[in-house]
């Protein structure tokens, strides 16, 4: 065959021709050099799992094995003769050729076209609860305040505050329950390799109350090893070397601290259920002291109870994924799509009954404005809840805050579906382009044209509460004060005031000694405001608190 003159017979000829070795001993030299190199390279760089569930790991297998076919290709001056197939040399190249088409076989045999219930099956969701009974009631629920991008934020403030900013940064952030209450947590790294070789090791971390925002404070632990630092400091590496077997490819290492306070490094271990190329699932974690680098391997069901999150977020939306479009199998789920399922565009983490659960809407196929249900996974132990919601997304909610401060061109945190008294809410912060948190918002699911936004938390929620539920408002009282006391929290001042109960009213009974809350934004008025005053006001006398609506001093 020819083309423009050039004969690639003859020019095949000539390649062959060129592939001669003086001896095969120095031929298997140079492939051991290779090999050694390119083992190096996949395990202290890479850090390749030596598990045949990691897809690094075939790869490698194959690549060795035709590196060692070489010898196939050359021939040696002596004999002139190129081994053959048949040879002991063509058992690397079969080898390869039979592993490649068995991982191509078994990649289709256990893929979703043909395991579409199994794959459904990886998480069990039981369907026969109700959101209001299994869900906290919001007034005993800790709802936080501060979300990952605003914790960012203050731990990058504070950082800078305590003269560590030019040398360390803070990334992932981890929300855990700790001491009864929720904070976001993220070890202290260093920002490059100079960094690095300046410093013995990291300070520790930042710990920033979810609940309140003022809360912010670094905490001094020697960090030995982190995700930021190089060679054998360098924390993945560590907890690989401690663990090259098991597979733990998709999550990264996350900090929390166990019970004397002291932080911890948890990683996930995955491994996949179905012929080690499909079904990913948690078997377990490896925790890490960062001050030693020691490592030990519990099994999912045996972690140390300090631990919140075993189950990593990619694991399970994964699996709710598969629940959710499966439900009549694969070709319904591309065709038909009759009763299939996703998750809707929020993921959020929760705090309910002394347990941490990922939240996140379930919507039709193809709808993207409601959802016809939420499930709430316990990210330890994976026990998972579908409850029937009907109504608006995540996003949706967001749009309907927002909307209610067009002029303001505020951006939404991810909505947290919450139980008010009984009514799916979802409870959200706008934020001004700085990221900080300007209003809170109540967003009712069923109905997100029933919104509450104001810049004070409490007045959103009496907002709110006026109008899912109107017979808690009480209007147009006049009312003369009989004690004012006043407050800073989050660094706003807030006012709390006994009024008398007039003669003859038929507000409750215990009216005379309840207090009414009202934050200083509500009116200057409350800054002058004496006891003694007689007062025009709308007040609140909700589940949770008691709140003042509007209020006017009234003449002498």
């Amino acid at each position: 065959m020819k083309a423009e003159g050039f004969d690639f017979r003859v020019g095949l000829e000539k390649f062959k021709s060129r592939l001669v070795i003086k001896s095969r001993r120095k031929l298997i030299i140079i492939l051991a050099a290779i090999s050694a190199v390119v083992t190096f390279i996949a395990t202290y760089f890479c850090l390749m799992p030596i598990n045949p569930a990691s897809s690094g790991f075939r790869f490698y297998l194959i690549f060795m094995l035709l590196l060692w076919s070489a010898p196939l290709v050359f021939k040696p001056e002596k004999s002139g003769l190129r081994p053959k197939i048949k040879s002991g040399w063509g058992v690397p190249l079969i080898a390869a050729l039979f592993l490649t088409a068995l991982c191509i076989v078994l990649a289709i045999a256990v893929s979703p076209l043909f395991m579409a219930k199994e794959y459904r099956n990886l998480i069990t969701v039981g369907e026969d609860g109700a959101f209001d009974a299994a869900v906290e009631n919001y007034d005993t629920m800790q709802i936080p305040v501060v979300d990952r991008d605003l914790a960012a934020k203050l731990g990058d403030k504070k950082l800078g505050e305590d003269n560590y900013g030019s040398q360390f940064t803070v990334s992932n952030y981890n929300m855990i329950e700790y001491g009864g209450s929720l904070y976001w947590i993220a070890p202290i790294e260093y920002r490059g390799f100079f960094q690095w070789t300046s410093k013995a090791s990291s300070p520790g971390y930042v710990k920033i109350n979810a609940l309140d925002q003022s809360d912010v404070e670094i905490v001094r632990y020697d960090m030995n090893y982190v995700d930021s630092a190089y060679l054998w400091d360098d924390l993945s590496r560590r907890i690989y070397f401690s663990n090259m077997f098991r597979y733990r490819e998709i999550a990264a290492p996350h900090l929390e601290l166990d019970d004397a306070g002291r932080p911890m490094f948890v990683q996930t271990v995955v491994s996949k259920r179905f012929a080690f190329f499909g079904g990913e699932d948690t078997s377990g974690v490896i925790v890490t002291d960062p001050s030693d680098g020691k490592s030990a391997y519990y099994d999912a069901e045996d972690a140390p109870e300090w631990v919140n999150r075993v189950q990593p977020v990619e694991v399970v939306s994964a699996q709710l994924d598969r629940w959710g479009r499966y439900v009549h199998g694969f070709f319904n789920s591309v065709f038909a799509k009759k009763d299939a399922l996703e998750l809707s565009t929020g993921i959020n983490y929760v705090y309910s009954n002394g347990r941490m659960y990922l939240q996140t809407g379930m919507t039709s196929v193809g709808s993207d404005e409601s959802i016809v249900g939420v499930v709430m996974v316990d990210v330890r132990t994976k026990d998972t809840a579908f409850y029937r919601v009907a109504g608006a997304t995540e996003y949706a909610a967001a749009q309907s805050a927002i909307g209610a401060e067009q002029a303001q061109r505020f951006t939404a945190s991810d909505p947290i579906m919450i139980n008010f008294d009984g009514v799916p809410t979802y409870f959200l912060m706008l934020k001004d382009d700085e990221g900080l948190v300007k209003r809170y918002a109540y967003v009712n699911v069923e109905d997100y044209r029933i919104v509450s936004v104001n810049a004070d938390r409490g007045a959103a929620l009496a907002g709110y509460e006026t109008l899912v539920s109107p017979e808690s408002a009480m209007t147009n009282l006049t009312l003369t004060v009989t004690q004012i006391k006043s407050a800073v929290i989050d660094g706003n001042t807030v006012y709390y005031i006994l009024f008398a109960k007039p003669e003859g009213s038929d507000l409750p009974d215990d009216f005379g000694t309840t207090y009414f809350k009202a934050p200083v934004s509500l009116t200057t008025a409350l800054i002058f405001l004496n006891e003694g005053d007689t007062v025009s006001v709308d007040l609140l006398k909700g589940s949770s608190e008691n709140l003042i609506t509007r209020l006017e001093p009234l003449a002498a």
